[in-house]
């Protein structure tokens, strides 16, 4: 831990009196507090700008995984957006009554259905991936370029490993 507070930035005898930090030190030192902050924040923005599609958060990226990596079972999706079977269920229920997704016998396995992308999914799923653009732009407003992928890398890196068991398990799997 270090000895003085942590600053998002480089700062000057004239902040210091004019500006308190964003957050106490203490908490600006804890990963999880950070990203609780940045979590909130960004679904706030998030769930503001699909408002006028009718899309919550998660909905928009259940479309997008079905538009980038085709037809899968609710399983998969479950599995892949670490959702659980009702949640999942509810999200898929509320897509299909939309006319976003449906369900279709999985042609390898008789007994189970994989989800599809409808053609106005595919044309919602478009204009919500140009407002999540924004959104994002929005959210990372304060990074350069670098900085982005870096977060971008880093981020992926943590959540690949969130919620897997431990090496050692997985090993033995």
């Amino acid at each position: 831990m270090s000895s003085g507070p942590t600053t998002l930035r480089p700062t000057t005898a004239s902040d210091s009196a004019a500006e308190p930090p964003p957050f106490p030190p203490a908490l600006m030192e804890r990963v999880g507090f950070l990203l609780t902050m940045v979590k909130g924040g960004a679904e706030a923005i998030c769930t503001s700008r699909l408002a006028p599609l009718d899309l919550h958060v998660r909905q928009f990226g259940l479309l997008t995984v079905l538009a980038t990596e085709g037809p899968r079972s609710q399983q998969e999706l479950a599995e892949w957006t670490r959702m659980d079977r009702t949640s999942m269920v509810a999200l898929v229920d509320s897509l299909e009554e939309r006319g976003l997704v449906r369900r279709e016998r999985n042609p390898d396995d008789r007994r189970a259905y994989l989800l599809q992308l409808t053609p106005e999914g595919k044309r919602i799923q478009v204009r919500a991936r140009k407002v999540m653009l924004g959104a994002e732009e929005e959210v990372l407003g304060s990074l350069n370029p670098g900085e982005r992928d870096l977060l971008r890398e880093l981020l992926a890196k943590v959540a690949a490993d969130i919620g897997r068991p431990p090496p050692e398990a997985r090993a033995r799997t």
